[in-house]
């Protein structure tokens, strides 16, 4: 009987990591797509804040792969820095699933 239960909890359990998996990916790659088109010329293709734009900036843009940087990470703040600007960063108007993707995608850099 426990051998039972066990199989079935582990097909439960792959066939929602095999449900969702597809959503999941789907998701980041929106948000590297986003990433790509609105922040990597400033912030880097590999979000270390060295971005071909950004050498003009001042301050200079966030750098995504400092540990310091994702110490207090916070989905509040990372959402109003895009939807409101910050300094030279314009604000980019993205809806909550965008948001989210984004957010998600930038996490791929924290060290």
């Amino acid at each position: 009987m426990k051998k039972t239960l066990a199989w079935v909890a582990t097909a439960v359990f792959m066939g929602t990591i095999l449900m969702w998996s597809p959503k999941a990916q789907c998701a980041l790659e929106a948000g590297r797509s986003l990433y790509i088109d609105k922040c990597a010329l400033c912030h880097g293709a590999g979000g270390d804040g060295k971005g071909p734009a950004g050498d003009a900036l001042s301050p200079k843009p966030t750098d995504f792969t400092s540990s310091q940087y994702w110490q207090t990470p916070n989905n509040q703040r990372i959402t109003a820095a895009t939807l409101n600007g910050v300094g030279a960063m314009p604000a980019f108007d993205l809806d909550a699933q965008e948001m989210k993707g984004l957010i998600d995608y930038m996490r791929t850099f924290k060290k």
